[in-house]
C-alpha cells in the first residue's frame, strides 16, 4: 500500500513553522510539504500544481477573521477539479492564528507564549523560534493538538467543514 502524500497550503511564515513543528518535532500531525499560499488572498495556477505528485492530499489552512470566500472557494473547485489531487482538507483558523494558540496552550494573551513586549511584535518573535525551541515552548505551555484547529468557523465560512482530524496523529 502507497503511503499518503500531503501538501500544506499555509497562509504565512507563522503558520509555516508551526506546521513543520508539529509534523517533525512532535509528531502530532502527518508529514508532508509545507507551502506559504494565502488560498484566501491569491488564486491557484496551474504553476501551483507541478510540483504535486498524483494522489496528494492537499491541506489548506486560512484564517477566518476577514468574511472572503470567494477565492477560497474557487481554489477548493481548482483542486477537487484536478485529476492529480486525491483530496482537499480544510482546517480553517477561527478565527485566526492568534487564536488557535491562545485555545489550545495555557495561555490568556498570545504575547505569553513568545514573551513579547506587545501583540505587535507577536509574529516577529514567533518566527525567531526553531522547530526544537517551538516544540519546548509549546510543551511549557501545556499545548494540547485536540484543542488546535477544533472549531467549525461562522459567517461566510460556514460551509467549510473543519477536517483537522484527518490529519492529526
Amino acid at each position: 500500500m502507497t503511503k499518503e502524500r500531503f501538501i500544506y497550503f499555509v497562509e504565512g511564515e507563522t503558520e509555516k513553522l508551526l506546521v513543520n513543528t508539529l509534523k517533525s518535532e512532535m509528531k502530532l500531525i502527518e508529514s508532508g510539504s509545507v507551502k506559504k499560499f494565502n488560498v484566501i488572498q491569491d488564486l491557484i495556477k496551474n504553476s501551483n500544481l507541478i510540483d504535486i505528485k498524483p494522489g496528494s492530499i492537499v491541506i489548506l489552512i486560512f484564517d477566518t477573521d476577514v468574511q472572503k470566500t470567494d477565492i477560497l472557494l474557487k481554489n477548493i473547485n481548482i483542486l477537487n477539479k484536478s485529476s492529480i489531487i486525491k483530496d482537499v482538507i480544510c482546517i480553517p483558523q477561527v478565527l485566526n492564528f492568534e487564536d488557535e494558540l491562545i485555545r489550545s496552550c495555557n495561555i490568556k494573551k498570545i504575547i505569553e507564549l513568545t514573551s513579547s513586549k506587545s501583540a505587535k511584535d507577536f509574529k516577529r518573535d514567533f518566527c525567531k523560534f526553531t522547530p526544537i525551541r517551538l516544540k519546548s515552548t509549546l510543551e511549557k505551555r501545556k499545548f494540547d493538538i485536540d484543542l488546535l484547529w477544533n472549531q467549525n468557523p461562522k459567517g461566510d465560512f460556514k460551509t467549510i467543514e473543519n477536517k483537522s482530524k484527518k490529519i492529526k496523529k
